[in-house]
C-alpha cells in the first residue's frame, strides 16, 4: 500500500490520498488506520494529566514537581533546559489548555464575551455556591472527567462528518484489494489521465478506443466498456445500475444497499469487485497491451 499510495518514498509530492485523510475512521471517509502522530501526543498528554493530577502515586511525577517544576506550575513553567521528551511534554501543554476559569476573570469580577453574555447568564444563575473546604479538581473534558487515551486522540484529531458511502466497503464477503480501489475510486484518486500531474500524449481512454477523455465518470461508468459489464451483469445477476454521474449512484448505492442484508451484502461486493476489474482492464491495456471481453471480466 505505500508504494501504491506514496510511490514508495517518505518525500512530498506524488500522494494519491493525504496521510490524514488515510487516518481517519472508516465512518469519515479513511481506512481507519490510527495516525503514530496522534497517538504518541496522546500518550504524552497522559503524562501531562499526571503531573497536573499530582495524586502522590508516581516518583516520577514527585521527582518532577521537586526538581523541574519547583514552585511553579507546568501551566507557568517557562525552563527551556530538560531533556528532548521533556520539553515535547512542555509543548503539548496547548492542546488541554483550551479554556480556563481565568479566560472570563478580570480583578474578581466575571467578564463573559459579550455575545455569549445573554446567551449563559441563566446557567450562572444556577450554578451551586462553592465549598470553601475542598480543593480544586482538575477534570478531563468528558463524561467522566477521567483520562483516556481514546478521549485524548480525539482531542488532536477531531471528529469529522460521516460520509454516506462507507457502508459500501462493508460486508462479510468483501475481498479487500477490491475495497481499497473502490475507496481510491469514490474519493476520485486512482490515476486517472485527467490528473495534472499524469504526463500523458493521449488522455483518452483505452477502454473505447481513446473517443472519450479517461475521468472517473467515464470510466465508472459512461464508458461503452464498462456499460457493457454492466448489462452483462443485470442480465446474470439482475444488478442494477443507475444512469447517473459516478458521484451520484455512489449516494444512491449507499442508501440502497444499507444494512446487513445477504442481497445488499452481495450487491456491494458486486460493485467492489467491478470497479477493481475495469480498473485492472484499463491499466492492462495501457501497461500491458492485452486486453479481454467485458464478458469475461
Amino acid at each position: 500500500m505505500r508504494k501504491f499510495l506514496w510511490q514508495g518514498a517518505s518525500g512530498r509530492g506524488n500522494a494519491k490520498v493525504a496521510w490524514d485523510q488515510i487516518c481517519k475512521p472508516k465512518e469519515e471517509g479513511g481506512l481507519g488506520i490510527r495516525s503514530m502522530l496522534a497517538m504518541n501526543q496522546a500518550l504524552m498528554l497522559k503524562h501531562l494529566w499526571r503531573i497536573l493530577q499530582n495524586d502522590g502515586t508516581s516518583i516520577w511525577v514527585d521527582w518532577i514537581q521537586h526538581y523541574r517544576l519547583r514552585n511553579s506550575t507546568i501551566w507557568t513553567f517557562n525552563g527551556a533546559t530538560g531533556s528532548w521528551s521533556w520539553k515535547k511534554l512542555i509543548k503539548l501543554r496547548l492542546c488541554c489548555k483550551t479554556v480556563s476559569v481565568t479566560s472570563v476573570l478580570q480583578q474578581d469580577q466575571w467578564r463573559w464575551p459579550a455575545s455569549t453574555e445573554a446567551d449563559i447568564a441563566e446557567i450562572i444563575s444556577q450554578l451551586p455556591p462553592t465549598n470553601p473546604t475542598t480543593s480544586d479538581q482538575i477534570c478531563w473534558r468528558n463524561s467522566a472527567g477521567k483520562f483516556t487515551v481514546q478521549s485524548a486522540i480525539l482531542l488532536i484529531q477531531p471528529a469529522s462528518m460521516q460520509v454516506q458511502w462507507h457502508g459500501l466497503l462493508r460486508g462479510k464477503f468483501k475481498i479487500a484489494r477490491h475495497c481499497f480501489v473502490l475507496w481510491l475510486a469514490i474519493l476520485e484518486k486512482l490515476s486517472t489521465l485527467d490528473k495534472p500531474w499524469i504526463s500523458s500524449d493521449n488522455d483518452g481512454c483505452v477502454l473505447c478506443d481513446g473517443h472519450f477523455g479517461e475521468t472517473h465518470g467515464h470510466l465508472f461508468f459512461e464508458c461503452w466498456y464498462s456499460r457493457r459489464c454492466l448489462s452483462i451483469l443485470k442480465t446474470r445477476i439482475k444488478f442494477q445500475w443507475p444512469r447517473l454521474e459516478w458521484k451520484q449512484g455512489i449516494i444512491w448505492a449507499s442508501k440502497r444497499w444499507r444494512g446487513t442484508h445477504l442481497i445488499n451484502v452481495a450487491l456491494r461486493s458486486v460493485l467492489a469487485s467491478l470497479v477493481y476489474h475495469i480498473w485492472a482492464e484499463r491499466n492492462n491495456r495501457k501497461f500491458a497491451a492485452t486486453a479481454i471481453s467485458g464478458s469475461r471480466i
